[in-house]
């Protein structure tokens, strides 16, 4: 990233051939973006084809708490699982604008009845929307079915039982890439340069790189050499950079799984 977005590691502008009357479902993604360990995205694979979506909000990035590192590691992370979903068969699709205005057109333009997704732990203004999509879901009678990948229980009355549902989660068994994606015929839409959504450059000049690949180096080195001394030297900022793992924001981004 930089000034521009690096388009050619995005290459999200393809036509594929789709048949009406085929049943298709809608993985969303949001900060899930990887394909293995992908409940989500395994389970609509094994019924059929599946457009794997990725909806950039510009209200979200007007929010205070975004910036344009965020969208750098963003635009990383997206490029590489591109490349993944279309090593499998079936490129990543791009939509800009409101989620509700677009889950809508798509299912009535593809015959859409299920979208999957993860739960999703951002901030207020993602858990909002979600809120207005499972209200629309409801009225326009769309399935939504979502997985859990983090330790966050909506509605429960208290911390009761929690640790328990967190146990069960994690021993469950990493959920494998799927074989392949059937192509289908949907448009992309381009990725909008960061000046269109305000996002002006912040000096970050020792940012770390977004993707799956780096998520997955730095875990390798944590484990390997790089966290054999994490118990002491997690507590000073001279050493903590470099023996604790790094992964926060690999994590953040679902590029790599709490599971996993």
């Amino acid at each position: 990233a930089g000034d521009r977005v690096d388009r050619t590691s995005l290459p999200l502008y393809q036509t594929f051939r789709y048949r009406r009357g085929t049943s298709l479902e809608i993985v969303w993604f949001k900060r899930d973006l990887r394909a293995h360990d992908h409940a989500p995205l395994a389970a609509a694979a094994a019924s059929g084809p599946v457009i794997p979506l990725y909806i950039l909000e510009p209200d979200l990035w007007q929010q205070p708490d975004m910036a344009r590192r965020h969208y750098d590691f963003l635009a990383e992370c997206l490029g590489e699982l591109d490349r993944d979903l279309t090593a499998l068969g079936q490129s990543l699709v791009l939509r800009v604008g409101d989620a509700v205005a677009i889950l809508s057109a798509l299912c009535a333009s593809y015959g859409v009845t299920t979208i999957r997704m993860h739960q999703e732990t951002w901030n207020g203004w993602t858990y909002d929307r979600d809120r207005r999509v499972r209200a629309w879901a409801r009225l326009a009678g769309i399935r939504i079915v979502e997985e859990m990948q983090s330790g966050v229980h909506r509605r429960m009355a208290s911390r009761r039982g929690w640790a328990g549902k967190w146990d069960a989660m994690m021993a469950e068994p990493v959920v494998p890439t799927p074989a392949s994606l059937v192509s289908i015929s949907i448009d992309s839409e381009a990725w909008p340069d960061p000046h269109q959504l305000g996002l002006a450059k912040d000096h970050c000049p020792q940012r770390q790189p977004g993707g799956r690949q780096v998520g997955l180096d730095h875990l390798a080195s944590f484990l390997s050499h790089r966290g054999e001394s994490y118990r002491f030297s997690m507590s000073s900022p001279v050493t903590a950079r470099r023996c604790c793992s790094r992964l926060s924001p690999y994590l953040a981004f679902g590029v790599l799984s709490m599971r996993e």
